[in-house]
């Protein structure tokens, strides 16, 4: 069985690098790509003559691989559920209070899929971070700090976010619980708070790593990202998967059995 994709922000980094490897895979089929300036994915430097347009096509049954802006997200999701097309989106800097019940109302109509990161490792890291604070419990200080290019925009990382929501759902905590970085005279840290801290500089394609500290011991949780790569191969794993669901919310441990 093939997959028809369509990718929303063909020109990106992770447009580029998912199309990449579908142009090459003959499970999938690219109906197009979809981004600002239209033309075909050759003008990308891909190698395939689909087509870029400049807006979301209606294609049933096609599943759309999302890496766009938090500013149109909520107009792709709607897109997708009125013209029954399932939903793989990576898309970062969304609320939470702005996606949750998007992503809702379009699981009635349509399968969809909405992760911070989609490459194998990112989670399992996920599953063990949760593991380890719910087993450590509050005597143990948690920091998080990621690292990436100096091009991304939002901050914290999706990603960081993700580690976060995993350990708060598992010590139930909130993100109320995070403090973003300390500066001047903020007083000790409050316990059961989060730290979280981001880095931009060069082209890191991502470094997280979480920090478990207490009772003279500390642990560290990390991931290191050599190559897109990896969250192409797993946004592809997905779609794939999701072309053969019922409609209804799903995350990446659905799709990798965590």
């Amino acid at each position: 069985m093939t997959t028809t994709l369509i990718m929303n922000g063909a020109a990106g980094r992770m447009g580029r690098a998912i199309l990449g490897l579908a142009a090459t895979d003959p499970a999938f089929v690219i109906h197009s790509g979809v981004d600002r300036t239209a033309g075909s994915l050759r003008d990308l430097g891909l190698a395939s003559d689909a087509p870029v347009l400049a807006t979301l096509p209606a294609v049933p049954g096609a599943v759309v691989i999302d890496f766009s802006h938090a500013t149109v997200f909520p107009a792709v999701v709607a897109h997708c559920a009125a013209h029954g097309m399932a939903l793989v989106s990576g898309t970062t800097g969304v609320p939470l209070e702005t996606a949750d019940p998007l992503l809702a109302g379009a699981a009635s109509r349509i399968p969809v899929l909405h992760a911070m990161n989609m490459s194998v490792g990112v989670n399992v890291v996920l599953k063990v971070a949760a593991q380890l604070a719910k087993t450590l419990g509050e005597d143990y200080d948690i920091e998080i700090v990621e690292a990436h290019h100096h091009h991304k925009k939002d901050a914290p990382s999706g990603t960081a976010y993700a580690i976060a929501d995993a350990i708060t759902a598992a010590t139930g905590r909130t993100r109320a619980d995070l403090v973003h970085g300390r500066e001047g005279d903020c007083g000790a840290r409050r316990k059961g708070e989060i730290g979280m801290h981001s880095l931009r500089m060069g082209d890191v394609v991502g470094d997280h790593m979480a920090y478990f500290v207490g009772g003279g011991e500390r642990i560290q949780l990390g991931h290191v990202a050599h190559s897109r790569e990896i969250f192409a191969r797993g946004a592809l794993r997905a779609s794939a998967w999701m072309a053969c669901q019922k409609p209804g919310r799903y995350t990446m441990a659905d799709v990798l059995g965590l």
